[in-house]
């Protein structure tokens, strides 16, 4: 999520010229608008920064409405810098009011900010402001204090002492909502921050296979189905949730035990048809399955008869919470899907928002993408903005294996510079729970590896009638750094609102359908595919911006000729 985001970047719109091609003096000029500024804070700054000596604070505006504007920032009266950002540097103790001016033909306008630079600060905590927990089990708040030196701790929950350490396990049996603060005092001062905890039933243990799209109550008992076109095989591997040390797995095939034991399994079907396909964890006695259909040999479905070369067919969206999701969409899935059709209708290249982790669409072609060897085959632009600013997303794709027109076939990620490295989750699940409070826009969610937080940019999609809803995926880890601004820096290659830095695929928004992989991270070796599935890839939030939140443009095929 983007919006608001030109911390360093002016923004500068030009006023429309006279009204008519000649100057006719009877009808009076309009008065232009006046500059305008807005400086960027960052997160409860609130106008003003206690810092300590030696530290650097980054100030940048946005002017708007200025013409051949001329800018200035001064510290008692002298000129220190004439660009739209700043770099101020806490050198001497003291108070200092670093002033901005933007002076254009239109008009002047100046703005201050108060900047008082200490030996040592007040603590300053760090906590989530909502979360979730589960009856009876362990959740351990540790305190992220800076300047936290000889400080004294202060937890209290619902207004009872209970814990005065730099940690606390919270651990209640009664279901509801609980207030636990938090108060940090030294002898430069104080903070205090509370979080929300609403505290659940304890989950099962759950296995799935992810057919790509999300979960709600309704629909988790619907048998998953895949396929697989005669002559190839089609590695398998469940979503594993609420099992802390998954020991081993048994498979079936129509009720026979298969060889495998790990989490992985190798599905070679004999012939066409429809096999049952199961997985249990012995620890815990969790199955899964999925319904694998065999068939006919690749190609046999495949369509040459297109006349775009974008996407044209829109089958699902659905959101993660996200600032400007309320806006994005109507009142129920159906309006929304309408609204994507209309998108892929009109062939525009506009972002499309998706929201936080897991948030996607899935459109099709009205044709087969073909795998053109060596070269790249779709291109799906994002929306960064420098390396400094990327929110990556997954790509995703699948064939027509059945012939149907419908994506209810497999699915296949697009590798990146980040597959196979260890701090890259697959088959990563994020629940996201819907606000008591339906104008809150703080969602809580948990995970599949047992963390929790909140989109605290929200709102719960308006389309999700239900108390909660899973969006499974690939999660990348958060390359967000907060350094006065914030910054979310891009990977190699392979995603997109990315930007490309690497030779083994230099350029941005360029994607090569031989990158596409099994679940275990082997080639899926495509000749084509049908259908393209984007979702944001990063569960993080940042300070200025919100939520990590990648936004898609269209789908086009590269190779194809209109």
């Amino acid at each position: 999520m983007k919006t608001n985001l030109l911390k360093s970047v002016l923004c500068l719109y030009a006023l429309a010229g006279m009204l008519f091609s000649c100057k006719n003096e009877d009808v009076p000029e309009a008065d232009p608008e006046k500059p305008e500024i807005e400086i960027e804070f960052t997160s409860g700054s609130s106008g003003e920064y206690q810092v300590k000596t030696g530290t650097n604070i980054t100030l940048s505006v946005t002017v708007t409405h200025a013409i051949n504007p001329v800018y200035s920032w001064k510290i008692d009266g002298k000129i220190v810098g004439v660009e739209p950002q700043f770099i101020f540097v806490a050198g001497k103790l003291g108070e200092y009011f670093v002033n901005f001016r933007v002076d254009a033909e239109n008009g002047s306008a100046e703005k201050q900010v108060k900047i008082s630079v200490f030996n040592k600060l007040p603590p300053q905590i760090t906590l989530e402001s909502a979360t979730i927990a589960f009856s009876g089990i362990d959740r351990v708040f540790v305190a992220e204090v800076s300047d936290a030196e000889d400080a004294v701790y202060v937890w209290r929950l619902n207004g009872k002492l209970v814990s005065e350490t730099a940690t606390y396990t919270f651990n209640q049996t009664v279901l509801g909502d609980y207030s636990l603060s938090l108060k940090v005092t030294t002898d430069e001062g104080q903070d205090m921050k509370t979080v929300a905890i609403t505290v659940m039933p304890e989950p099962l243990p759950e296995l799935y296979f992810d057919n790509g799209r999300y979960r709600v109550a309704s629909n988790t008992a619907e048998r998953r189905t895949m396929t697989v076109p005669s002559g190839k095989s089609l590695v398998l591997a469940p979503v594993i949730r609420n099992i802390d040390h998954p020991t081993t797995f048994v498979w079936t095939v129509d009720g026979v035990t298969q060889t495998a034991t790990g989490e992985y399994f190798t599905f070679s079907p004999a012939a066409q048809g429809t096999c049952l396909v199961t997985v249990t964890e012995q620890s815990t006695g969790a199955t899964g399955e999925v319904e694998v259909t065999c068939t006919p040999p690749e190609g046999a479905f495949r369509r040459t008869n297109g006349v775009k070369k974008h996407a044209t067919n829109a089958f699902d969206y659905i959101p993660a919470p996200g600032r400007y999701i309320g806006s994005m969409t109507g009142m129920t899935i159906v309006s929304a899907l309408k609204d994507l059709q209309e998108w892929c209708d009109a062939g525009a290249d506009g972002m499309y928002m998706i929201g936080a982790f897991g948030g996607y669409y899935i459109v099709g072609f009205d044709h087969s993408v073909r795998n053109e060897p060596d070269k790249a085959d779709l291109q799906i632009n994002g929306n960064p903005l420098g390396q400094n600013w990327c929110e990556s997303g997954i790509v995703w794709v699948m064939q027509d294996e059945n012939g149907n027109g419908l994506p209810d076939d497999t699915w296949y990620e697009l590798k990146g510079s980040e597959t196979g490295k260890p701090a890259t989750k697959q088959r990563y699940a994020c629940t996201y729970y819907k606000p008591k409070d339906a104008s809150s826009s703080v969602v809580t969610w948990t995970d599949n590896t047992g963390k929790s937080g909140a989109v605290t940019t929200g709102p719960y999609p308006r389309i999700i009638t239900e108390d909660y809803y899973t969006l499974t995926g690939t999660c990348l880890a958060s390359t967000v750094l907060e350094a006065g601004l914030s910054y979310s820096s891009c990977y190699d290659w392979g995603y997109v609102d990315g930007i490309n830095s690497s030779p083994i695929r230099p350029v941005t928004g360029h994607f090569w359908i031989e990158d596409a992989i099994q679940v275990d991270g082997s080639p899926a070796s495509l000749q084509y595919v049908d259908f393209v599935k984007v979702h944001t890839a990063i569960n993080a939030m940042t300070q200025n911006v919100g939520e990590i939140s990648t936004e898609p443009k269209m789908p086009y095929d590269l190779n194809f000729v209109e």
